[in-house]
């Protein structure tokens, strides 16, 4: 027993107003014993003083006593299990059109997308989020522990989808401090930088936002010192407005410097599987631990204090507290939960009450306009943006823009409707205003190969309620094959 907790010990405070109020009603009645003998009392009240055989109001101290240390979550440790440490990685990946170069062959760009996915494969611990940069910083993925779906993003990610040029990694950072900042303070926090360009500027800005915070931060390096002339997937050579050739060199000086300033390491691309696989086995907080799962025995006292109740006169009134306090058992949405994720999607859809939920549940089987139908029905910032990703994927874009919108009137500060929303617009400012939806497809087809390929860069995946502590974004369907 000497495992014996409390899961919400802070119900124990509870206790002080209960205590103060017994005291007072105490008093009370000695106060009023002390006005009239009980001889007396009975004179004028024509009949004998009797005395309770119950003392009801310690009773119903007891019984209060007894209904807090419910709440309080008593539990006993029920087994052990294995699960991973809290470690939390962002890959902020630079996207300017310099990844074009070819000093690494075929290109940088193909050559950090290979290393990438190869270490996401292999490195399966963790939750990892991806921000993309190039003259702006955009949240591709928050954290999310499926890895498979971060490969898809990664593979659709090229400088031709961003919206301008550049590389504004300062604003990348600070977009990297906004997914860390809610996490809980002893999770552990891991940054990865893939650059090919930084200058001195900007690595004094960066180090001044993340040295007081104490995040680690390893610059990956992409490209040569010597560099190479940058090749367009249209054709010819990037140049300057006034036609001189760009050669896009990598400064190792300035990035090595940066590296150390920040606590971290300076990795080569072409070895950055086995650099970060080094850490991760010298590291045995990365492994799984056990840990312990207990039982609540909170059922087995609430259970006879019902019945107790109901010994008493009017005992139905007392049930209140319990409907009120009551742990939920929300059987059914367990039951919906757990055959969502197990796959079974349209099981789930059926069992939940939450139109959200069955949203999402329609959304994960590919059943998008079944998906969009359930979050019309409800009037948040997740349903109208869950409803803008579908609509997306329908190739329904200005409805999915007016649905971003309904999500941003909503919540303002709703930064992913933002981006969906600004990655759309500026598609279909590249088409004539007269274009219908059916065209804008077409032709975005033609110019990027397949619209899946252009929507894997939202971040299209339902935003799910989650629990209390933090919202959560799962898994997105499979891709289907260009």
């Amino acid at each position: 027993m000497t495992d014996f907790i409390f899961l919400r010990p802070y119900a124990f405070v509870l206790l002080l107003p209960l205590l103060a109020l017994f005291y007072f009603s105490s008093l009370k009645k000695i106060k009023q014993q002390s006005y009239i003998s009980a001889h007396l009392l009975a004179v004028l009240t024509k009949s004998a003083p009797k005395k309770s055989k119950l003392n009801m109001s310690l009773l119903l101290f007891i019984f209060s006593c007894l209904v807090i240390t419910a709440l309080a979550g008593p539990a006993i440790p029920q087994k052990t299990a294995l699960a991973k440490n809290d470690l939390h990685t962002v890959i902020l990946l630079g996207m300017d059109n310099t990844m074009y170069a070819d000093d690494l062959k075929p290109s940088r760009l193909a050559m950090t997308k290979q290393k990438i996915n190869a270490y996401l494969t292999k490195n399966k611990t963790g939750n990892t989020a991806l921000i993309a940069f190039s003259g702006s910083a955009h949240v591709i993925s928050p954290f999310t522990d499926d890895h498979g779906t971060l490969t898809h993003f990664i593979d659709a990610l090229n400088p031709s989808v961003m919206p301008e040029a550049g590389s504004n990694v300062v604003d990348a950072m600070k977009l990297a401090g906004s997914l860390i900042t809610p996490l809980k303070p002893d999770s552990q926090i891991k940054i990865l930088l893939f650059t090919d360009q930084l200058t001195t500027l900007q690595a004094e800005k960066i180090i001044n936002y993340v040295k007081p915070l104490n995040w680690p931060v390893d610059i990956v390096f992409i490209g040569t010192a010597n560099g190479s002339v940058i090749p367009l997937p249209e054709g010819g050579l990037l140049r300057t407005h006034t036609g001189q050739l760009i050669v896009a060199k990598t400064p190792l000086t300035v990035l090595t410097d940066t590296a150390s300033k920040l606590g971290g390491k300076l990795i080569d691309i072409t070895k950055l599987e086995k650099s970060l696989t080094d850490d991760f086995a010298a590291d045995d907080s990365n492994t799984l631990r056990e840990v312990i799962v207990y039982k609540e025995l909170s059922y087995f006292i609430l259970f006879p204090l019902i019945l107790a109740a109901l010994l008493f006169r009017r005992g139905y009134i007392l049930l209140i507290p319990f409907i009120i306090y009551f742990p939920e058992s929300s059987y059914a949405k367990d039951i919906a939960l757990d055959l969502y994720k197990q796959g079974q999607y349209q099981q789930a859809a059926d069992t939940f009450q939450d139109y959200t939920w069955k949203g999402n549940a329609m959304y994960r089987a590919g059943k998008f306009s079944q998906a969009i139908e359930f979050y019309g029905k409800d009037n948040t910032p997740v349903s109208h943006y869950n409803r803008g990703n579908a609509l997306a994927h329908t190739g329904k874009i200005k409805e999915a823009i007016i649905a971003y919108n309904q999500a941003i009137q909503l919540n303002p500060n709703f930064q992913e409707a933002k981006d969906n929303k600004n990655i759309l617009e500026i598609w279909l400012k590249k088409q004539s205003t007269e274009d219908k939806d059916d065209e804008v497809i077409a032709t975005l087809q033609k110019k990027n190969g397949n619209i899946e390929k252009a929507l894997n860069f939202l971040k299209a995946l339902p935003e799910e309620s989650g629990n209390l502590m933090q919202k959560r974004l799962q898994l997105q369907q499979k891709n289907k094959a260009n």
